[in-house]
């Protein structure tokens, strides 16, 4: 009779362990949240950014521009075009909903404004919320203040800004800062909340 080495029996019962366990970390690992985007445009989009990236559930916020035809539109003067300054916000619908992320908006716009925001005039300023259902639009519609003037429009194509303008109120938080107070955002605000 060969005598088999208990090396040669033991080979097997290590992968299998090893097997076993991979299997069993995997299953331990917390399930990868859901991840979903929703665009507005609030005015300025480095204010929209700092105001958004602050809400639970809410893992980015990108700025850019959307809700116009012009191809490639740029942060240069007269290089928008037809779009507003937005932002795309990727969040979790386990932890902040559709309805939520509205009701943010409503809370951060002057909404009774449709010339452009606080102390930036014009349409690439201009608020609005975009939808990608018939059961977004109807959230956003109802949700309105009654004196809203906010366009509820469907999503279009959402274009980037360049590098320097995302995560602006981080990375010059100072000129933010002033640029924020001197344009009056949150004065106004605080007057339509209250």
């Amino acid at each position: 009779m060969n005598a088999i080495s208990h090396k040669t029996l033991l080979k097997p019962c290590v992968m299998m362990m090893a097997a076993l366990t991979l299997t069993l970390t995997i299953l331990a690992l917390p399930a990868r949240a859901e991840t979903a985007t929703f665009v507005y445009s609030g005015g300025c989009f480095w204010c929209t950014e700092a105001d958004s990236e602050k809400l639970d559930g809410v893992s980015e916020v990108i700025s850019g521009f959307t809700g116009g035809t012009t191809a490639s539109p740029r942060y240069y003067y007269n290089a928008y075009g037809d779009h507003r300054e937005a932002a795309q916000v990727f969040y979790d619908p386990a932890v902040v909903s559709f309805e939520d992320l509205v009701r943010h908006v409503y809370k951060t716009v002057d909404y009774e404004d449709n010339d452009g925001q606080f102390c930036d005039r014009g349409r690439s300023y201009a608020p609005a919320i975009y939808y990608k259902t018939d059961e977004e639009k109807a959230i956003a519609t109802r949700l309105a203040p009654t004196t809203s003037v906010v366009p509820i429009e469907p999503e279009t194509e959402f274009i980037p800004v360049r590098d320097e303008h995302q995560d602006y109120y981080k990375k010059h938080s100072i000129k933010y800062k002033y640029y924020r107070y001197r344009c009056g955002r949150d004065q106004r605000i605080d007057r339509l909340n209250n």
